[in-house]
């Protein structure tokens, strides 16, 4: 009777191991972008977006968008320069709180932990931009949270903020099977890994490359213009059925929680070209000693 039972045991174990593989493959195979497949958001005018995820997974447009309000989100022409169409988001501390918190964002299909991915985006701050220390999310790589485990909202295992008068690149992982509520925002860690001058006024272009980790293999590696400025090895992805999917506009998920700043009535950021590349060194950049990409 033990063997017996030992053997069902381990045959159930092997039968749910095959199911999770199974589900893996077919979740990544259907939600994720297509590896080598290159994505490039210009927000000139006739391109589609879609205004659920449901409808972003079925193929109807490379974005969704989330935004609350007339006026989250809009395009303008001839900004810094640029001729080309670029697309506003605008938080306010008064807006209606957006799948939970405040945000107008852009959000793309996700990307198994395993690959190694180029990201580009042009990204306009306002001269009149008011330095303070609450952070605003400019570019987040969310996570996918189990939601057949049960599991709480994570960290994101990679984020670009802006706080005080610096940009600021932060990283988080978990490699928990079934992840818990816990400090360090729900994650077995968060780690600032770079920063870079604020530059009012003009466009910057940021530049990442990330091989998405949940051991010791992963990698950030992110330029300011042509300024290498993130140089990262270790784990920066969490243990999930689905990768992490990239997000671009304002979110302020402090004002959320506390309120507003004094003295600032809004949050606006202007972003061209969001872009999502794969393959060596697609943009021609520097690359560190030893790194062929």
């Amino acid at each position: 009777m033990r063997f017996t039972l030992r053997a069902v045991l381990g045959w159930l174990a092997l039968a749910l191991g095959v199911a999770a593989l199974s589900a893996h493959l077919i979740a990544n195979r259907l939600l994720s972008m297509r590896y080598g497949t290159p994505v490039t958001l210009t927000f000139e005018p006739g391109e589609p977006f879609v205004r659920s995820e449901s409808a972003l997974f079925r193929g109807h447009a490379d974005y969704a968008m989330q935004y609350c309000c007339e006026g989250s989100t809009f395009t303008v022409k001839g900004l810094g320069g640029d001729a080309s169409t670029a697309r506003g988001f605008r938080v306010r501390p008064t807006d209606d709180k957006v799948k939970g918190n405040l945000r107008s964002e852009i959000r793309m299909r996700p990307t198994p932990v395993g690959w190694t991915v180029w990201y580009r985006s042009n990204i306009f701050v306002p001269a009149d931009w008011k330095n303070a220390t609450t952070p605003v999310i400019a570019m987040q790589w969310h996570g996918s949270k189990d939601f057949f485990l049960l599991e709480p909202g994570k960290y994101p295992p990679l984020e670009l903020n802006i706080t005080g008068g610096q940009w600021v690149v932060k990283k988080s992982w978990d490699t928990r099977i079934v992840t818990t509520k816990s400090a360090f925002g729900n994650t077995e860690g968060i780690s600032q890994i770079g920063t870079a001058p604020l530059v009012k006024g003009q466009w910057q272009r940021w530049t990442f490359r990330v091989h998405w980790s949940v051991s010791g293999k992963g990698s950030v590696l992110a330029w300011l213009g042509d300024r290498q400025v993130v140089s990262d090895r270790g784990p920066n992805a969490h243990r999930d059925l689905i990768g992490p999917y990239l997000k671009a506009g304002v979110y302020v998920p402090r004002w959320g929680y506390r309120g507003g700043d004094a003295g600032i009535a809004e949050r606006v950021l202007y972003f061209d070209n969001i872009e999502t590349k794969f393959g060596a060194n697609p943009y021609g950049l520097a690359l560190p000693a030893g790194d062929a990409g």
